[in-house]
């Protein structure tokens, strides 16, 4: 009995002895793994700094100016075209052709040519030739014309007093464009509404042509 009695003894205390051991072995912390060898990156060299901007130098007045004036100067340049001169002048022949059509292209041709000369023979052709519409033709042509002389004015007054309604109405008309190209209240659109005012104390004026005219005037604040 005292020997089975120390057996069982000797069972426990290896029980607990490896019981202890077992708890101290796995309670140990596991150390970590070494960092694999990193390579050493060379220093890249620091980038210069960039240039300075350039200094732009100040604009030439002069030059500029120059460049204004040639810009508002187109007419000139085309009056000085010898292109220009020949289809000018090629329709100024055809306004002379017995065929109403070939008088018609030629007032066509002239407005897509806005010079001096071909102003006048708008103007010339407006006033005197004796078919009616060719005469409104060329005062509907006339609204080509960006900087029109005070004939041109004077004349396109006129025929805002015609009896004829689509030559008056023609004349009206470009004299519109004219008005609406200008800053607000020019001395070329005090001008027209003036003479326009002018027109309706003529006794001859017929009713209808008096209406309209007063109609414009009020339209342009007049």
């Amino acid at each position: 009995m005292k020997i089975f009695t120390g057996i069982c003894l000797f069972l426990v205390s290896a029980i607990i002895a490896s019981h202890l051991y077992l708890t101290d072995y796995f309670s140990k912390p596991i150390p970590p793994e070494p960092a694999p060898p990193t390579a050493d990156i060379p220093k890249q060299p620091a980038q210069p700094a960039p240039p300075p901007a350039p200094v732009v130098p100040p604009p030439n007045l002069q030059a500029l100016s120059s460049g204004l004036k040639a810009k508002k100067e187109p007419e000139a340049e085309m009056e000085a075209d010898p292109i220009v001169d020949r289809q000018i002048r090629s329709a100024q022949k055809e306004l002379k052709s017995a065929d109403i059509g070939t008088r018609v292209d030629a007032i066509d041709q002239l407005a897509a040519y806005p010079t001096k000369a071909s102003e006048q023979l708008l103007v010339s052709t407006m006033q005197t030739n004796n078919n009616e519409e060719i005469r409104i033709s060329a005062a509907d042509a006339l609204s080509s014309v960006r900087h029109p002389n005070k004939a041109t004015v004077s004349a396109l007054i006129v025929a805002a007093s015609a009896n004829n309604y689509e030559l008056r109405d023609a004349a009206l008309m470009t004299l519109d464009i004219y008005i609406n190209r200008e800053p607000y209240g020019s001395k070329r659109t005090k001008t027209i509404l003036r003479d326009l005012r002018g027109t309706l104390k003529r006794k001859q004026l017929s009713s209808i042509a008096r209406e309209d005219i007063a109609d414009f005037i009020s339209e342009h604040n007049g």
